[in-house]
């Protein structure tokens, strides 16, 4: 035991022998590199061409946005996180909005709740993109740019430009 113990104690002296004669901006560099923030999480980017506003997405249980309804061109877009999304599914709860037309005619809310398996994630890949198709169903998948991936994808939809 007094072995070990003398190996600590010639570590740790040789450890605060170094620190000391390290410059300040060489401790800063030290600290900053041993107590690192260390997100690792990823946005959620919802966007949606349904004719309906989405009142709030769910993914795996971490709250995306919500979006407006689709208007031909633009297909809203919020984000939301950092957040862990893991899994080898992924559970995504979404509730459908009326605009003031829709409430008119008589139309109510409406949630939904689907799961899917996971997409595959490379890395850099820091945006989960949810886009909602018509008739409820949601595209997902990992991207750098969500705005880049989904843009060709919704150009699809466009009525106008």
């Amino acid at each position: 035991m007094s072995a070990a113990n003398g190996l600590i104690r010639a570590i740790s002296g040789l450890i605060t022998a170094i620190w000391q004669i390290l410059p300040r901006w060489g401790r800063w560099l030290g600290w900053t590199f041993l107590v690192q923030e260390r997100h690792g999480g990823a946005s959620i980017v919802v966007y949606s061409v349904i004719d309906r506003p989405i009142s709030y997405v769910y993914v795996n249980g971490n709250m995306g946005g919500n979006t407006f309804a689709f208007d031909g061109l633009n297909s809203g877009g919020s984000s939301a996180g950092p957040y862990r999304i893991e899994g080898d599914t992924v559970k995504i709860d979404w509730e459908l909005d009326m605009t003031e037309e829709q409430e008119k005619a008589g139309l109510q809310f409406e949630k939904h709740t689907v799961t899917l398996p996971m997409p595959k994630r490379d890395k850099g890949q820091n945006g989960f993109c949810v886009l909602m198709l018509p008739d409820n169903k949601p595209m997902i998948r990992w991207a750098e740019s969500c705005v880049v991936e989904i843009d060709s994808i919704v150009d699809t939809y466009r009525t106008r430009r």
